[in-house]
């Protein structure tokens, strides 16, 4: 009965050597950052640190669009302002910039929801809701273009109100 344990016991520890090189020896990378890089030249604005406070960063006085990093890579906050709307919801889509590729198309739209009463002036929107980015790796940046969308309650007709390109990162799964 003792020598069939001298058998298996070294098939074991070949396993698990094996099953630690396959879980560690990978570099576990999407190389979605990789294969897109900010192309040189454009401009991209960078999320604010979180909660630090935002600057005015927009020259339309009619929108305004702040984006925050949140807790890890891949995870940020926005503020919203915009002028006179009826009631709705903003959302917002985005897409990498050189290839116009959607982003996380199945969560960014649900996440980034916000239902908002009707207003008649310039105001805030959305305040601080979180999304997420999940093409790419942590500290590995590539330009992506954010959009605000809006779905108006009564007509559930769609409009884009604004955009503005960021240099983003992805959450690492």
């Amino acid at each position: 009965m003792k020598k069939s344990y001298l058998y298996i016991l070294p098939l074991l520890l070949v396993l698990l050597i094996l099953a630690l090189i396959w879980l560690f020896g990978r570099d576990g990378s999407d190389r979605f950052g990789k294969d897109h890089p900010v192309p040189s030249g454009l401009e991209c604005s960078i999320p604010f640190a979180e909660d630090s406070p935002a600057a005015v960063d927009s020259l339309d006085s009619r929108s305004w669009l702040a984006v925050w990093n949140g807790i890890q890579g891949g995870i940020y906050k926005y503020d919203f302002y915009y002028g006179a709307l009826p009631a709705g919801e903003i959302f917002l889509r985005c897409y990498e910039v050189t290839e116009n590729i959607p982003l996380s198309t199945d969560r960014i739209e649900e996440r980034s929801k916000v239902s908002t009463d009707s207003t008649s002036a310039f105001s805030r929107l959305v305040n601080h809701q979180e999304f997420t980015i999940y093409e790419g790796d942590w500290d590995d940046y590539y330009a992506a273009r954010i959009e605000v969308w809006f779905r108006d309650a009564a007509t559930k007709q769609e409009r884009k109100l604004m955009e503005k390109v960021y240099r983003v990162e992805g959450w690492m799964r």
